[in-house]
């Protein structure tokens, strides 16, 4: 799976201190329904939008996790329809690094009810519906000042959400697949969506 970022401390504070602690795994869904929407996990104590996921449990694959995951926090039954890529972060002040990888999913079945933890009862979590490019537009535009922790998801997931449009917009053209880098373009004076992109040839 291809690489999208990696935060650390540098990224949200300014500063340069890095954790050495093994990587726990973790993986989220861009999660489509039948009308298009995406599902976001809502912590209510948090104010916090977030893409379903979580970690991946001791000889438990990926593909297992997210599926469980979904099916908890979201209350769907999903096929994992693509990759998107891999976030790293590195969190020097609560001695953490995480690998968390992404995948595109699509609702099989009807929505039921969530699954929760206690602890995810009560920081009032929720699952919500919404077009990509809103959802993009509610995580980007939260603040969330005094929490690191906040700080770190709202970023990985902007990528995240980010990565899913772009595949959104491109996925259907020929040689997809192949493409190594997409970069929008902003240049010119037309009002086209324009995509400076590398293949794996070059």
């Amino acid at each position: 799976m291809k690489h999208l970022l990696t935060i650390t401390d540098k990224d949200i504070t300014g500063l340069s201190k890095l954790s050495t602690a093994e990587p726990r795994k973790a993986v989220n869904a861009v999660l489509f329904d039948i009308d298009g929407n995406i599902a976001l996990s809502y912590v209510g104590k948090y104010d916090l939008h977030t893409l379903p996921g979580g970690g991946v449990e001791p000889s438990e694959g990926f593909h297992a996790a997210l599926k469980r995951e979904v099916c908890e926090e979201t209350g769907c039954d999903c096929e994992i329809t693509g990759e998107l890529g891999q976030i790293n972060e590195n969190r020097s002040e609560h001695d953490f690094t995480q690998e968390r990888y992404y995948y595109l999913a699509q609702v099989v079945g009807e929505k039921s009810d969530l699954q929760l933890t206690d602890e995810e009862l009560n920081e009032n979590t929720t699952v919500v519906w919404y077009p990509l490019e809103q959802a993009i537009k509610i995580i980007s535009d939260k603040q969330h000042d005094n929490n690191y922790r906040c700080k770190f998801i709202q970023k990985r997931d902007i990528a995240a959400l980010t990565e899913a449009l772009t595949w959104l917009h491109l996925h259907n053209v020929p040689g997809y697949d192949m493409f190594t880098k997409i970069e929008p373009v902003y240049k010119g004076l037309s009002s086209d969506t324009k995509y400076y992109i590398e293949t794996v040839d070059g």
